[in-house]
């Protein structure tokens, strides 16, 4: 065997292991190629499925805001009614006290006009 059959050997045992490294190399992309897919696949999946329920609960809340808008609007006018239930009781009730004590006190001035005086004695305390 001459030197360059030997080198030439020496290079082949390289070249062979360098195929087989690259083979095995390859093989494992391929296999992380499609574990990756998989996971993808999953992921595209679950993803969807979120979205949807994502898109039910801002539905969901949509109607949830429309009635809570609704109870406000009702809020609203009760309040105004009870407002104005006020003011009618005020009227109804409240003045014709406020006249009556009013007047009760004028005539207990009036009456006062018309009795006689008690002399007061000033003298000691």
């Amino acid at each position: 065997m001459t030197l360059t059959q030997g080198i030439d050997l020496v290079l082949l045992a390289l070249l062979l292991v360098l195929v087989v490294v690259l083979g095995t190399t390859v093989s494992r992309l391929r296999s992380l190629e499609v574990s990756l897919e998989t996971t993808l696949s999953r992921m595209q999946s679950e993803l969807s499925h979120l979205v949807d329920e994502a898109v039910e609960l801002v539905d969901n809340a949509g109607e949830d805001v429309s009635k809570f808008e609704v109870l406000l609007d009702a809020a609203n006018v009760a309040t105004s009614s009870m407002g104005n239930v006020s003011k009618i009781a005020y009227t109804v009730v409240a003045s014709p006290v406020v006249k009556a004590k009013a007047f009760s006190a004028g005539m207990s001035r009036f009456a006062g006009v018309f009795k006689p005086q008690t002399a007061t004695r000033k003298g000691r305390r």
